[in-house]
């Protein structure tokens, strides 16, 4: 069951808000964010969807609508008065919910509104007013849950049925289907914290409660049970290398083997969330002697490292592996198989303020890939963190995720908090940095780009510098990855230099900050730090920037270059040609190796030279 349409009017400080969930090309939904400042509405309009959720959850444990009259002590939403927009005479919400058979309807009005005069206001998919079972009355509160007469009609026939089917098919959906709201509230407690608190579910549901505020005492049962169920005894590991030896498929073990080994995906499935909240591809569940103290759960970490329960996580990360866990615990309920199979987990999950208690990677780096994991659950999610959207862009891309903001419920993307993704990057270099150049021995040399840190090292080779070279660490001050080079460029390298004089301590060799001749750095020296840049080459006019301004210009021939047309903000077009950087030291280093070509390198030689002496006799 997915949310396919949602509409608010007057509620909170939403004074109208309508939102139609995205859906990829094969039928996924894809994830919501909504954001906007305090007091926007964020928590209102989640708790709509998790009322609306709430009211399918008592369907299934009742199919006696009229008890929903007596249920307000379970809803978020009141039915109160107090609920209605300051100075308007009414509330009204209107979801629409996709199920396996058709459109499912709820509605939740508070307050003084004729539905035949608002009737005529109501927009796709809400204006057919047969669509609602029965009118509300002009005052007070009313609250229901429609469906399309004719959808359902032909469903009764299937099924062969005398009756309106309309309870069995919510069970079914809520049955079959991962549906949860995790509240701001909701807590894991870590294991030195010797206050310790439980919630059964407030909608008195204690084998899937709607409303999770806290799950780890389940969640560790359930995982001790997908252990238990996908380990081998002696004879069974024996009978399972000899059908693998005989290239027996899965479908053709023996019954009880087959389940055992399919659940070992499941055991998988598991620890690729702890993997993902430990960044450790390596870390995996082992099981503690039965004498161990809290729990037979342990994490084995990729170097080696016990962690010795999972009660041993911070509260952020036990956070999101027990909301994650309980994804695939709710979504194997009908059917174990799919705890083996992710993608094949669907449902709707309503997080508010998903990044509460998370430090900043995991809002940016881990959150994002474990929504991911389940590509068809429907995750509707408020957030106040820039770097979880920055975090969801790039790993959804721009079209992969919907961005809203409250009270419009218009959508936005994330380039208004662009100057957050810079200063993520920055807190992210910085740790690079510590992981990467502290702990070296060689002096070392730090280019702007990776091109300047390959002509140097070609340089010294064909200029006949090698035993400069050997004793050299010569690198780039970035990363290059698949996406291309990050963090490089004299701001970086700026970037370095105040790491360096906030932690001296940490770097041990001596350091050369080598800027390219059109930054015009001045020469600088702070304690084992050295500053320098590039003489520029005046000979050579038409390349003015960049390492690459020592060649001889006419290298730089029209095969290097594109042409490509570029629209301004007014519609004008303008031809720019393009250096193909790459493709051209590709020509200079590897085909060509002409020590002609560096001549003007020899300014760099003795930027190093006089380097490498002066660190010499400082020591």
């Amino acid at each position: 069951m997915y949310l396919t349409a949602l509409y608010l009017e007057n509620t909170g400080p939403i004074s109208t808000c309508h939102v139609n969930p995205l859906f990829a090309d094969n039928g996924a939904p894809l994830p919501i964010v909504v954001v906007g400042p305090n007091g926007s509405g964020k928590s209102i309009l989640l708790s709509h969807i998790a009322d609306a959720l709430m009211t399918f959850t008592e369907q299934r444990l009742s199919a006696d609508f009229s008890r929903w009259y007596d249920l307000r002590d379970v809803y978020f939403r009141t039915g109160s008065e107090r609920a209605i927009r300051s100075g308007e005479p009414f509330s009204l919400s209107l979801l629409q919910f996709k199920t396996h058979v058709g459109d499912l309807y709820y509605c939740d009005k508070v307050g003084t509104l004729d539905q035949a005069d608002f009737a005529a206001r109501l927009k796709f998919p809400f204006n057919p007013v047969n669509a609602w079972q029965r009118g509300w009355r002009r005052e007070g509160r009313y609250k229901s849950l429609s469906f399309d007469s004719d959808v359902y009609r032909v469903e009764v026939e299937k099924r062969g049925l005398s009756y309106f089917p309309a309870d069995e098919i919510v069970k079914d959906e809520i049955g079959a289907g991962a549906h949860a709201f995790f509240p701001a509230t909701r807590r894991e407690e870590p294991d030195w914290l010797a206050l310790k608190t439980s919630s059964p579910g407030s909608d008195g549901q204690y084998d899937k409660p709607l409303v999770v505020q806290t799950c780890a005492a389940e969640n560790i049962s359930w995982i001790l049970d997908i252990l238990l169920d996908s380990s081998l005894t002696p004879n069974q590991f024996q009978q399972y290398q000899r059908e693998l030896e005989g290239n027996t498929t899965l479908s053709g073990l023996s019954q009880d083997l087959g389940k055992r080994v399919a659940f070992q995906q499941a055991r998988q499935n598991v620890e690729s969330i702890l993997q993902t909240i430990l960044q450790d591809g390596a870390a995996r569940l082992r099981l503690n002697f039965r004498d161990v103290a809290p729990t037979r759960l342990a994490i084995e970490l990729g170097n080696g490292q016990v962690i010795p329960n999972l009660q041993s996580l911070s509260e952020g990360q036990s956070q999101l592996l027990h909301l994650f866990a309980t994804i695939i615990r709710y979504g194997e309920s009908d059917n174990l198989d799919r705890s083996n199979e992710l993608s094949e987990i669907t449902g709707l999950v309503v997080i508010d303020e998903i990044d509460v208690h998370l430090h900043a990677k995991l809002q940016h780096d881990v959150v994002p890939r474990l929504i991911k994991l389940f590509p068809r659950v429907q995750f509707i999610v408020s957030s106040h963190s820039p770097l979880f959207l920055l975090g969801m862009e790039e790993t959804f891309g721009r079209d992969g995720l919907a961005i809203l903001e409250l009270p419009t419920g218009n959508r936005i993307n994330s380039e208004r908090f662009t100057e957050f993704r810079e200063a993520f990057e920055y807190y992210r270099f910085e740790e690079r940095v510590e992981q990467r150049f502290a702990a070296g021995t060689k002096p070392l040399v730090l280019t702007e780009g990776t091109l300047d840190a390959r002509y140097i090292k070609t340089a010294l080779r064909l200029l006949g510098e090698e035993e400069l070279l050997a004793a050299l660490a010569i690198e780039f001050v970035g990363i290059e990855g698949g996406k291309g080079a990050k963090s490089g460029g004299k701001s970086w390298l700026n970037n370095f230099k105040n790491i360096y004089e906030a932690n001296r301590s940490l770097f041990h060799p001596p350091i050369l900050l080598l800027y390219d001749c059109d930054t015009k750095k001045p020469k600088e020296q702070v304690g084992r730090l050295s500053v320098r840049a590039i003489p520029r080459n005046a000979d050579n006019t038409k390349v003015t920037k960049g390492i690459e301004n020592l060649f001889p210009a006419d290298l730089f021939q029209p095969r290097f270059y594109r042409n490509r047309v570029e629209e301004g903000n007014y519609g004008e077009r303008k031809q720019i040609q393009e250096f193909k950087k790459r493709e051209f030291c590709d020509w200079i280093c590897d085909e060509r190796k002409n020590p002609d070509d560096f001549a003007n390198f020899a300014d760099v030689v003795e930027i190093l030279k006089e380097f490498v002496a002066q660190r010499r006799k400082a020591n």
